[in-house]
């Protein structure tokens, strides 16, 4: 493969991660009838969106273990059902990730249509797009980026509006809005704001010249000046987020003091200034494809990729939906769910310890005896101490739509109950029909 492919160690843990997650959340959340219809909506997009991470991930580990194992050729792969169905399932995701700032955590559309209406535009996007893009041979695919733009505009719009009005009014409750729209900001655009700094500096403007270069061996598609422009006004989207973020938290620490999502914002920041120095040092390599021939990436520099980059997006990410989703009532923690919450938070820590443990068994000459022994004592502690883990973890459980209804900012609005189940409809069979597509125009072997 044409990037970091030879050292994705954690995609068929993501794979399990996302898929087991992504159906538990959506389970829970027709379970949760007293959870208010907004955020059940909320957290039903959010485990269709980890759900179809999930497949998208399986469709990675299958083709890195092709491209591994050399059972499949550049030719073969161009036009294979692994890359239409890959690229295809990644639109559906960007689409479900697009509508989720209209319901949560500040409902921009508050009405009971924007369910059904949020279903039937993911199903006309599949309908259009997804042939589109494979007739085409997704050479305008940078343009699905300019999806995110609807999340970075409204959620850093709401993220700013509490924020101030928390700072400079003394409104105390509004932290907790801003506070959840910084924490989807971070969940949805996660890895990219770790190259923040390597954006504005236009040193990533390097790594799209290697990656296109290197792209046109394994995919034959000139890259053209519009999807180019597109992709770089995506990276200009994920490094003022990181920005905005950071400059609101600075001054909430200096007139309030630190919090968990000021640390969180801190981390990215201080990650994006790493790595703009790392890759630096790297910049003979990285010119290397354009210059000359292609050369290696230095192994303790991709070391530091999948201590970093790799772990936020497969590890990282579903763990903050999943903080989110427990944490501000888009499902109920209670009754009859208290089971399916501890299995679900049991479920997330073995695989989340098991993961770290192997990635650093390939780093240090540990002994697997040892490393199954640690495996062993921290499943003794998690099933020993489960409830009070699960109780940790479930600190509070705010409904962020209550705390807009007592402020008078929002309306009460109430979905059918039938009409969750028509979305999930919808989205399964847009899945469904965008594979079919996939597999159909790659069995044709139709010619881009």
């Amino acid at each position: 493969m044409f990037s970091l492919a030879e050292t994705v160690a954690l995609l068929p843990i993501a794979t399990m991660i996302h898929l087991i997650l992504g159906v538990m959340i959506i389970i829970l959340v027709f379970k949760s009838q007293k959870s208010t219809s907004n955020e059940r909506f909320a957290g039903l997009i959010i485990g269709w969106l980890l759900f179809t991470l999930g497949i998208l991930w399986f469709f990675r580990t299958v083709i890195d273990y092709q491209f591994a194992n050399e059972n499949i050729t550049n030719d073969q792969y161009s036009e294979s059902f692994l890359r239409f169905g890959n690229r295809s399932v990644w639109l559906i995701t960007v689409a479900l990730a697009s509508i989720l700032p209209l319901v949560f955590p500040y409902p921009v559309i508050q009405n009971t249509s924007v369910v059904l209406g949020s279903g039937a535009l993911i199903g006309v996007i599949t309908i259009v797009l997804v042939p589109f893009g494979i007739l085409t041979g997704f050479r305008f695919e940078g343009f699905n980026v300019l999806m995110y733009a609807l999340p970075f505009l409204i959620w850093i719009a709401v993220y700013l509006r509490y924020l101030f009005s928390e700072m400079l009014d003394d409104r105390g409750e509004d932290r907790l809005i801003s506070s959840v729209a910084a924490l989807m900001i971070i969940s949805v655009f996660a890895e990219w704001m770790t190259y923040w700094m390597g954006i504005v500096t236009t040193q990533e403007n390097h790594f799209t010249a290697r990656f296109t270069v290197e792209g046109w061996e394994v995919v034959p598609v000139g890259p053209n000046l519009p999807s180019t422009i597109a992709w770089q006004v995506g990276q200009a989207i994920f490094s003022t987020s990181i920005i905005v973020l950071f400059s609101g938290e600075m001054w909430r620490i200096i007139r309030k003091g630190f919090s968990g999502v000021s640390l969180l914002t801190m981390t990215f920041f201080v990650l994006g200034i790493l790595w703009f120095i790392f890759d630096y040092t790297q910049m003979g390599i990285i010119d290397s494809c354009v210059e000359t021939a292609c050369e290696s990436m230095n192994e303790t520099y991709l070391t530091w990729y999948v201590f970093t980059s790799q772990i936020i997006r497969y590890l990282g990410v579903p763990l903050l939906f999943m903080y989110v989703i427990l944490n501000f009532n888009l499902i109920e923690t209670e009754g009859e769910n208290v089971w399916f919450t501890r299995v679900l938070v049991l479920l997330m820590l073995l695989i989340v310890t098991s993961s770290i443990i192997e990635l650093i068994q390939t780093v240090l000459p540990i002994p697997q005896m040892i490393t199954s022994a640690l495996f062993a004592a921290a499943v003794v502690i998690f099933i020993g101490w489960e409830e009070k883990i699960t109780n940790s973890m479930i600190r509070r459980s705010e409904s962020i739509s209550g705390t807009l209804l007592k402020l008078g900012e929002v309306r009460d609005v109430k979905f059918e109950e039938n009409q969750y189940r028509v979305f999930s409809i919808i989205i399964g069979i847009s899945l469904v029909l965008a594979l079919m597509i996939s597999f159909l125009i790659s069995m044709m072997e139709i010619s881009n």
